[in-house]
């Protein structure tokens, strides 16, 4: 399996506007908007429905990673990589969360 959409990163803006526009995320108070850009802009359609597909999974990507981060610490403390990949994917949530 292989993304074709944008590549990492992805960052957010409050009611601000960026040329790497990748999703603007409308219904906050006050007619405030987040925007999703890229400093990789995505050119063709394949690549925008890529993202689109990404953005919709993002929930149940997330309650998965934390499901998997909580369930998988505990029995791989002390086996190096995997342990350094379980707090990578814990980085990513906390990024998800609006956390870091």
């Amino acid at each position: 399996m292989e993304f074709k959409g944008t590549p990492a990163p992805w960052l957010t803006d409050r009611n601000n506007c960026h040329s790497g526009h990748i999703a603007t995320v409308h219904g906050c108070e006050n007619n405030d908007w987040v925007e999703i850009w890229s400093t990789d802009w995505p050119e063709s359609e394949s690549v925008q429905e890529a993202n689109a597909h990404l953005i919709a999974a993002a929930p149940e990507l997330l309650e998965a990673l934390i499901e998997l981060t909580e369930s998988a610490k505990e029995a791989i403390d002390g086996l190096g990589d995997l342990a350094d990949a379980i707090d990578t994917a814990k980085a990513a949530i906390a990024k998800a969360l609006g956390q870091q």
